[in-house]
């Protein structure tokens, strides 16, 4: 004679709701909390959680008892928190390589009371969340190429030419897109903030390369983010 357990096992493998209704309010609490022990953040846990009931509802034909269905949700939710760390750590790697780009401008930073300078100590004086936030605020006012290949490099993490090919561009047209994007953001982001904008006019051939690559059609710092 079957145990109301076994009979609720059962009915869940069989595709049973309120079997695996039973089961989910059960399980949840444990579940979520033992997320909890890995990830700080409590959304975090619960987008974990229900993931982790999804993925079991999906393979209930798997399980013939309660034992393997506990196994089952701690070790699927235990891979997905560390997965969620790794991210998030990546993530915050990115960030500060995407905060050092926007304030690079090779040896001004260096000289204590240049433009960049001054825009270098007033960015340290940034909570990192809300100088992230402004940085998002200006990727957002990128033309609709220039938005998606800054994001794929400089946020997913994608190289040149999976970007290239995913885009289907030259990898020349990403790397010229980037390069736009940094200036119009370094730009953007210093004038919002009533700093100096940063002006260089290296001249070649007697001629400002601003003006050359103005009369080319490119976007450069002088030219207030607009092609000519």
């Amino acid at each position: 004679m079957k145990s109301a357990e076994d009979a609720m096992i059962y009915l869940f493998q069989q595709g049973d709701e309120n079997a695996f209704a039973t089961i989910y309010h059960l399980q949840y609490p444990v579940i979520y909390y033992y997320a909890r022990h890995f990830v700080p953040d409590a959304q975090d846990a619960r987008d974990i959680t229900t993931e982790t009931f999804v993925k079991l509802w999906k393979l209930r034909a798997n399980f013939d008892n309660i034992h393997k269905i506990s196994t089952f949700l701690h070790i699927t939710t235990r891979n997905a928190c560390i997965d969620v760390l790794r991210h998030k750590k990546w993530k915050a790697g990115k960030h500060q390589q995407l905060i050092q780009l926007l304030m690079e401008d090779e040896a001004m930073i260096a000289r204590n009371n240049s433009p960049m300078a001054a825009a270098t100590r007033f960015v340290h004086g940034l909570a990192e969340g809300e100088l992230l936030s402004r940085i998002y605020a200006v990727i957002e006012k990128l033309p609709p190429q220039r938005k998606a290949i800054f994001k794929m490099s400089f946020l997913e993490g994608m190289k040149n030419g999976e970007i290239a090919a995913h885009l289907d561009i030259s990898v020349q047209t990403v790397q010229n897109q980037k390069t736009i994007a940094l200036k119009f953001l370094r730009m953007i982001f210093c004038r919002s903030q009533g700093l100096p904008v940063v002006r260089r006019t290296p001249l070649a051939h007697g001629i400002p390369v601003e003006r050359r690559r103005r009369s080319a059609g490119v976007l450069t710092e002088e030219s207030g983010g607009q092609v000519a």
